[in-house]
């Protein structure tokens, strides 16, 4: 299997010779690990048949949710710590100009971050820039159980309800 390659060659100078064929035999050891589900951290390997795994009924829903924010909020808050929100943040960061944040276009919300800073003052500062916005919230955490990303949701769940009433806001 040959998915990803290793161009070093600026790098070469500073590498022994050799140096990167010598790691094969372990990254042959890792890949079969990772593939046989035999490695460390194996209840975590979800991500590994991405996107090959997931079906068209969870795409059409994946769809519906999206179109359901997009066409009823002005701001979308992702709520979320550490690796539970760095990879909607990554994605979101690569593949859209890094400054749309900042563009207002209308036809798309603004995306913001929350949970990774329970700071009085962000939050505080959060909650005043939503106070008469539309907004959503894609609740990320693994456990369900993490203090920051709960303390952010209840906040905004709350905010959201009081803005919009309770059945508007699910």
């Amino acid at each position: 299997m040959e998915n990803i390659k290793l161009d070093i060659t600026k790098a070469a100078q500073f590498l022994k010779e050799g140096a990167v064929k010598g790691f094969e035999p372990k990254v042959i050891e890792a890949q079969k690990a990772l593939e046989n589900g035999t490695c460390l951290g194996n209840d975590f390997l979800g991500w590994l048949h991405l996107p090959s795994s997931i079906s068209e009924d969870f795409i059409n829903e994946l769809q519906a949710c999206a179109d359901t924010l997009r066409n009823n909020c002005e701001a979308i808050v992702i709520a979320g710590i550490g690796g539970s929100y760095l990879g909607a943040r990554a994605v979101i960061e690569a593949l859209g100009n890094s400054f749309a944040w900042l563009v207002n276009d209308k036809k798309n919300p603004t995306i913001l971050f929350a949970g990774n800073n329970i700071g009085e003052d962000y939050l505080a500062e959060l909650t005043a820039y939503l106070a008469d916005k539309k907004f959503g919230v894609i609740n990320i955490s693994k456990s369900g159980t993490t203090t920051e990303t709960a303390l952010t949701f209840r906040l905004l769940k709350k905010q959201c309800e009081n803005q919009r009433g309770k059945e508007e806001a699910k």
